[in-house]
């Protein structure tokens, strides 16, 4: 059954587009309108608009948009009736049974780690057999509160406790193997837990769901860390670990701290640091890089201080670097994590690097490199070039001519000759207006359609008595007459135009000549009479057509009987119609 109408109006008018908007994307207001990077494909120029006013969203660049639910399901990749449930759930709208479909797939391996996670904290806060667990997360400065918060727990050093407690909720081994959750002997196709013996991490997704867990050992047997296998609700590459929590602060604050394991980050939420998640492994995605770059402009790099992590921040930071972000980079001790430098200096201390010790990307590569630089005449050209190659991806002056000095500076170099090894700044495209304009020059058809169109979108009642008169000979540009047809399924249920309640009775590839058609400045007073000419005008196009196909065929019989006199008359025919209805 399709979920209620009611259901629908009430889930669309109690989520504010913009707030959906920007829980995804940084925004920032022009005007009556919001405008931020693109989720639905790359640019480094904000072509993506949000209007408050009339509660749809909209990107000049791949022209994607639409209402809260549209967004929802082309960001999320969800059907409509998961977008309205989804939606509905803060607002404490339920959907009642038999509205929507049973859940998918997805949902049930959701609700398997769900179900484990509140079953693993358990064990580790109020069973003997979590102590040993619950111990040492004590022992190294994690607070009860985070660890109630995080919903942290140990899985029970035992073959089949995990595969028992989902088999006692009707769980298949199949399907517990589809999750991760379970592992599978090859030869005898006999199952395992996966995790036992393990702290239990959980880790959500961008939406807050928990789809998988780093699971740390406690008797030192390896590997130290074992995640979740990539499975249909686990996937690297889409996922950064803590950013359904941190994100409203990242936004506020338009920057966010990489760090690398998971319980440093878990640590670091006991701070005043919220701006925090943690990579799935030491790689980063594309998918990875354009959801940062949506939520922020700047990016710092907190990783451990051994020389792995300092190489990671080197190749990650160049990336983003590239990627149009503004790196950082604040460096650990030598030797320490940030777990463990908060509690060896406090977190006092730990807030106030966090605070006063960013260095620039390119500063910090400057540093890493000098020492080889230095020693090697070959390493040192080399280096300034790739640090000078770096510098065109600067796009604040002051911040380029800070750079410049240090390196020139270090290096003991002249300023001027470091200066003209940087390659012109990278380009970038140009800025999309959001005034709904197209950019190019409509066809005088096309516009006159246009008008017709917007202006009996005005009024319910005008549309009603011409709307018998418009077929496709009458709106033939591409797509108008199916927007007509919207139009007239749309009018029988509404008594006036709201683009945002529209934009459901179209195919998304439509909603950007909808939205240009929304921003017409047209005048208020439109009459019948005004309605009228149009559609004569309109449909003397039409017939016109017919009387000029008539006419070339006549011209073509003139010229082959060598008649100059009808020539003439049937050219000057043709001329008439033309110029009264010129396209």
């Amino acid at each position: 059954m399709r979920i209620s109408e009611e259901t629908v109006e009430k889930v669309k008018s109690g989520t504010d587009i913009t707030e959906l908007v920007s829980s995804y994307i940084k925004l920032e207001k022009r005007g009556r309108n919001y405008v931020g990077l693109c989720p639905f494909h790359d640019e480094k120029t904000p072509s993506f608009s949000v209007s408050p006013d009339k509660q749809i969203c909209h990107c000049f660049g791949c022209k994607k948009g639409g209402n809260v639910f549209q967004f929802y399901m082309e960001i999320e990749n969800k059907s409509f009736t998961e977008a309205v449930r989804q939606l509905g759930k803060p607002l404490g709208v339920e959907i009642e049974a038999g509205e929507a479909q049973a859940p998918d797939s997805d949902m049930q391996l959701i609700r398997m780690h769900e179900y484990l996670t509140d079953l693993y904290h358990h064990i580790l806060m109020h069973t003997n057999e979590g102590q040993q667990a619950l111990d040492y997360l004590t022992g190294r400065g994690f607070s009860a509160d985070i660890i109630r918060k995080e919903k942290i727990g140990i899985a029970p050093d035992m073959r089949n406790f995990t595969i028992n407690a989902l088999s006692e909720k009707g769980y298949s081994m199949e399907l517990a193997y589809q999750a991760g959750l379970v592992s599978r002997n090859e030869e005898n196709f006999s199952y395992y837990d996966r995790f036992s013996g393990r702290i239990m991490i959980p880790i959500r997704n961008h939406q807050g769901y928990i789809v998988g867990y780093t699971a740390r050992s406690l008797d030192g047997r390896e590997p130290k860390y074992l995640n979740t296998p990539e499975t249909p609700i686990f996937q690297k590459r889409q996922l950064l670990y803590n950013l359904s929590d941190a994100r409203k602060v990242i936004r506020k604050q338009d920057e966010v701290i990489l760090m690398e394991g998971h319980l440093d980050v878990v640590k670091v939420k006991m701070t005043n640091v919220q701006n925090i998640v943690g990579l799935m492994g030491t790689a980063l995605s594309e998918e990875n890089i354009r959801t940062l770059n949506r939520l922020a402009s700047n990016i710092t790099f907190m990783f451990d201080g051994d020389e792995a992590g300092q190489n990671a921040q080197m190749s990650l930071g160049e990336q983003l670097l590239k990627s149009g972000a503004n790196v950082y980079v604040i460096s650990i001790p030598k030797g320490m994590d940030p777990d463990e430098f908060i509690e060896s200096r406090g977190t006092a201390v730990f807030e106030s690097l966090v605070k006063n010790e960013r260095k620039h990307y390119i500063h910090f590569k400057a540093d890493q490199l000098l020492e080889e630089s230095l020693n090697n005449d070959m390493a040192f050209s080399t280096n300034l070039n790739v640090l000078a190659d770096h510098m065109k991806f600067v796009k604040d002056e002051v911040t380029r001519e800070k750079l410049l000095q240090h390196i020139s500076s270090i290096y003991k170099i002249d300023k001027r000759s470091m200066e003209s090894k940087v390659p012109a700044s990278a380009g970038s495209s140009s800025i999309r207006t959001a005034s709904g304009g197209t950019g190019r020059q409509l066809p005088l058809r096309e516009r006159k359609e246009r008008y017709f169109l917007r202006a009996m979108v005005k009024d319910r009642e005008l549309f009603r008595e011409f709307q018998d008169d418009i077929d496709e000979e009458v709106l033939t540009t591409p797509g108008y007459y199916v927007i007509f047809k919207g139009l007239c399924a749309y009018f029988d249920n509404q008594d006036s135009f709201d683009i945002s309640s529209f934009s459901q009775y179209i195919d998304g590839g439509l909603f950007s000549t909808v939205v240009e058609l929304d921003n017409m400045l047209i005048h208020d007073d439109i009459t019948r009479e005004e309605i009228n000419d149009y559609l004569e005008d309109l449909s003397g196009i039409r017939n016109s057509e017919k009387e000029k196909q008539s006419l070339y065929i006549q011209l073509q019989e003139a010229e082959n009987d060598n008649d100059i006199e009808l020539q003439a008359r049937l050219a000057q025919k043709l001329n008439d119609l033309n110029m009264r209805y010129k396209r």
